[in-house]
């Protein structure tokens, strides 16, 4: 691939977890680097301290976000090989226009994830080990005529992301009788039955903005109906305290149980009420496909 015009974007990448570090008492580094040219593109991507699996328990892929028209997409490029020294490289050609088929460009993205994938479980979420921000000139998705090739919009999140969210809350739904029951709310919108779990890498979504606060805690909360799951965040109702603004679906709140009549106290301006009460961001999973929607009201004042 010859680029006689060529654009140069690095993205610096940084750790995320720990665990996947080959020598843990040394960070996880990397970066990736684009080349395009018109409606050509390369993605280069580089990365050092990389845990090795022998037997093959976890591949490392590299995947790009961003939201369009209000929904959050997805495109995942490819693998990332590693060497033996934890050194990883991969090598991916992309139409920056139109990166999946669908519309999605890469002016789109806003962030690039590497994420370590089981291949032992299916049902596994997804574990973020290096992300980064991305900032590339709006000209990158345009094609060399000057105008933009993304004609479509996806309609909904991606299916891979839809599956890996709702395949990761099908197994803790499994394990339910592990983790310790929880009734957070006084008058609950969505009639779902609560469980409180401790250990934050179970979280089966890509959001960067719930982990400073599910860290500080030391908790989410999963929660289940007919035909919902939901994942709740601890944080009050401030727009610094909502996950990721609400762009990874995290765009209903309640407050929690012993803090409903402070929402409502006559004697404390809003921004008082709202600094004093803590409570929850919930996000909802459709139970049969995996979408994140918007959450849905109880069809009846019980649990169920």
């Amino acid at each position: 691939m010859d680029f006689t015009n060529t654009t140069k974007n690095p993205v610096v990448l940084s750790e995320k977890n720990r665990r996947f570090a080959l020598d843990p008492g040394s960070g996880i580094h990397g970066y990736i680097r684009l080349q395009t040219d018109g409606d050509r593109g390369i993605i280069t991507a580089t990365a050092e301290n990389l845990k090795v699996f022998p037997h093959g328990e976890y591949t490392y892929k590299l995947i790009f976000t961003g939201v369009k028209k209000e929904k959050r997409c997805y495109y995942m490029a490819g693998d990332i090989t590693l060497a033996p020294d934890g050194t990883g490289e991969g090598s991916f050609r992309i139409n920056p226009a139109d990166m999946n088929g669908q519309g999605l460009a890469l002016s789109d993205c806003s962030d690039v994830i590497v994420a370590a994938m089981s291949r032992v479980d299916p049902r596994e979420a997804l574990h973020p080990v290096m992300s980064g921000s991305i900032a590339f000139p709006r000209s990158i998705a345009k094609t060399s005529t000057g105008t933009s090739a993304a004609k479509k919009t996806p309609r909904d999140y991606s299916p891979f992301y839809s599956r890996f969210v709702l395949d990761s809350c099908i197994k803790i739904a499994q394990k339910q009788n592990s983790f310790a029951d929880i009734k957070p709310f006084t008058d609950d919108y969505t009639g779902a039955v609560w469980k409180k779990i401790t250990d934050v890498s179970l979280f089966p979504m890509i959001s960067p903005g719930s982990e400073p606060p599910m860290k500080k805690y030391g908790h989410f909360l999963f929660g289940w109906q007919d035909t919902h799951y939901f994942l709740g965040v601890p944080g009050r109702f401030l727009p610094e305290e909502q996950p990721d603004s609400g762009k990874s679906g995290f765009v209903f709140w309640q407050p929690i149980i012993d803090m409903q009549n402070g929402m409502q106290s006559e004697n404390l301006t809003t921004e008082e009420r709202r600094q004093r009460t803590y409570g929850y961001w919930i996000a909802s999973i459709n139970r049969f496909n995996g979408h994140i929607e918007e959450t849905p009201r109880s069809s009846s004042d019980s649990n169920s």
